[in-house]
């Protein structure tokens, strides 16, 4: 009997010892991940020229250090997907602004930038992102907001009109400008 309670001590021994073993092992990963999505949050920051806070939210929509520079397109993407599809005229249109900003081609930026391009992202998406990039613009000092409303009428110019006699932007994507200017504050 003696010899069985201590069996039954050393299993249990054990078991606390598992469960222990467990828990720092748990405890470490989230460190780690913190630790992780911190040097993320910062380095979208540094891409972005903003707050941490303002990252955050950036990485809460799905962008990381790499894809960051996406960010300030997604208003010329939305005007884009105003109708209903991109036209070749604003997929070139676009992706001459991502150069700008130097996005190459066969990096992940570059590669969610035209996933953006292809397949329609929702409106959800573009509300939470623009809301991102209002705060971007309310940061910045350098016109930004004027700077993303003039890409984003050029990319609405870029397949309307015919010979230039009729109007070069069509109605859905004057809308979406003119929601644009007022969630970035400036004048369309």
């Amino acid at each position: 009997m003696a010899e069985k309670r201590s069996t039954n001590r050393d299993e249990e021994e054990e078991y606390f010892h598992q469960e222990d073993t467990q828990k720092k092992a748990k405890i470490r990963r989230e460190r780690q991940l913190k630790a992780l999505r911190q040097k993320e949050r910062a380095a979208i920051a540094k891409e972005l020229n903003t707050s941490e806070e303002v990252a955050e939210e950036a990485m809460a929509l799905g962008f990381d250090a790499e894809t960051a520079l996406v960010l300030p397109l997604v208003p010329l993407i939305q005007v884009a997907w105003a109708n209903g599809k991109v036209s070749k005229a604003e997929a070139e249109k676009v992706n001459k602004k991502a150069a700008v900003f130097g996005l190459t081609s066969g990096t992940p930026a570059c590669n969610f930038l035209n996933l953006l391009l292809e397949e329609q992202p929702t409106d959800l998406f573009f509300e939470r992102a623009n809301t991102v990039m209002s705060h971007i613009v309310e940061d910045d000092r350098t016109g930004m907001g004027d700077n993303v409303l003039a890409w984003s009428k050029a990319v609405a110019e870029a397949s309307g009109g015919f010979f230039g006699l009729a109007n070069p932007i069509k109605k859905e994507q004057q809308k979406v400008l003119e929601d644009l200017a007022r969630i970035f504050g400036v004048e369309d």
